[in-house]
């Protein structure tokens, strides 16, 4: 977090949060009331300060006030770095954020062929744009190649909620990879898609 965030939190400490401005497409673009973000310091700002509440809320901490996110669906956006990829896999993914990942805790297909992947970070959801760029990430889970009709199958049958051997190779780790229901992922990762005030 910005030290002048901090500064403005010790100054004010109590501003009442924001709602239903901002917002997390899936391709990783931050929106402002449906508008895409563009200006290349306010992005960096932002994340530089995206952070979760200890109710799984995600904001952007903006001076004293917090802003919640509305999210398309998980916290973080992955993409192929363009480059570090190797013949058999990835070396690393970056988030929408800019930070670099080189390892996974799991990996799932859900029933739209969305692929998602755990970081240390929390779920992610890898740009669909970049599914073709990772396909060579995939492999059997002994690490040998995936044939592309192979692959088409298994993510076929993870589609339809099937449990099929498949491996994502990320660095040295090979990570299995599980069905999953979309409807299911942000109580399995514990996360609000879309925060809202508390009543009182």
């Amino acid at each position: 977090m910005d030290e002048s965030v901090l500064a403005a939190l010790r100054k004010w400490p109590n501003v009442p949060a924001a709602y239903g401005w901002l917002a997390l497409d899936r391709r990783g673009t931050w929106l402002l009331q449906g508008e895409p973000i563009t200006h290349p310091r306010l992005i960096a700002f932002i994340n530089r300060n995206y952070l979760a509440d200890d109710s799984g809320g995600w904001y952007f901490q903006n001076g004293p006030q917090k802003v919640y996110l509305t999210l398309a669906y998980t916290p973080w956006i992955l993409h192929h770095p363009r480059e570090g990829a190797t013949c058999n896999g990835l070396m690393a993914l970056r988030t929408h954020t800019g930070e670099q990942v080189t390892s996974l805790k799991g990996a799932w297909v859900d029933e739209q062929g969305n692929l998602l992947l755990e970081t240390p970070l929390g779920i992610g959801l890898l740009d669909d744009r970049d599914l073709e760029l990772c396909s060579s990430a995939f492999c059997h889970p002994d690490g040998t190649a995936i044939s592309p009709d192979e692959l088409g199958a298994a993510i076929e049958q993870l589609m339809a909620g099937q449990q099929v051997p498949l491996g994502f190779r990320l660095g040295a780790t090979i990570t299995p990879v599980s069905a999953v229901c979309s409807a299911a992922v942000p109580r399995l990762f514990g996360f609000v898609q879309d925060p809202k005030p508390a009543r009182t």
